[in-house]
């Protein structure tokens, strides 16, 4: 049986159902939607995110006693993401994350990007929260790039880097060129699923992963990372992830 690590990072404004996703032998097992609040349009498992500073001081009120994982500060090294110094998100997360942490949610790293910055973000961070006794439970990554090798490189060195002792949830990750008139072809971007859910699935140090996206536009990423076509039903992509 394989185990249940694959997920959906589902925009929150998507408000289609994901019963598409859920049939007998799917092997999609959790859901996200970059926000606090389940989406009222899925059955699925459910894993909230705080996705900046910003209203912070809501989270516990939000969150349900029995939340086992929480996702944190969207690539926040990144002006155009949740935009945070470490020194903010620190304040943050000590003031508001870490009491949930310390009560039994699992609370998952900043997540960030496979970006040169971003480990140094995440690394002055954590000293910032470990001098005052918190601490993260697992690592938050997200990969966007061409070919699985780069993309198995940067995840095992990620984790080298950053601890080999904590686990690792991939909540972003896609095969692209960041090229929208000209993205990677539909067997390309089909390869790498194949490929990296196969390869993930056997990683025992990866407990989630979600790829990027289940969503009709994926925007720059390329039109054949879409999960979703025009009408709402699943395209080859979708139907390889759920499936295979």
């Amino acid at each position: 049986m394989a185990p249940a690590k694959r997920g959906l990072a589902w925009p929150v404004e998507n408000t289609l159902p994901t019963h598409q996703f859920t049939k007998p032998g799917s092997k999609i097992s959790w859901l996200y939607n970059w926000s606090p609040h389940p989406q009222p349009s899925s059955t699925l498992p459910f894993t909230p995110m705080q996705w900046n500073h910003i209203s912070a001081s809501t989270l516990s009120q939000t969150l349900t006693h029995s939340t086992p994982s929480l996702l944190a500060f969207n690539e926040p090294e990144f002006p155009s993401q949740a935009n945070m110094s470490p020194q903010l998100a620190a304040e943050t997360w000590l003031t508001h994350i870490e009491p949930l942490r310390r009560s039994g949610t699992r609370c998952g790293s900043p997540g960030i990007s496979s970006a040169p910055e971003a480990i140094p973000w995440l690394q002055d961070f954590l000293a910032l929260i470990r001098a005052k006794g918190g601490d993260v439970d697992f690592w938050a990554l997200h990969w966007y790039g061409e070919g699985l090798g780069p993309f198995y490189d940067y995840i095992w060195s990620a984790h080298h880097r950053l601890g080999p002792e904590k686990p690792v949830w991939i909540t972003e990750f896609a095969c692209t060129s960041w090229n929208v008139e000209s993205p990677l072809g539909r067997e390309v971007v089909l390869e790498f699923v194949r490929g990296a859910c196969g390869y993930l699935d056997g990683l025992e140090w990866v407990e989630r992963y979600a790829f990027f996206g289940a969503m009709r536009d994926t925007g720059s990423v390329g039109r054949w990372a879409a999960m979703l076509d025009e009408g709402g039903g699943l395209t080859e992509v979708g139907r390889v992830y759920r499936d295979c």
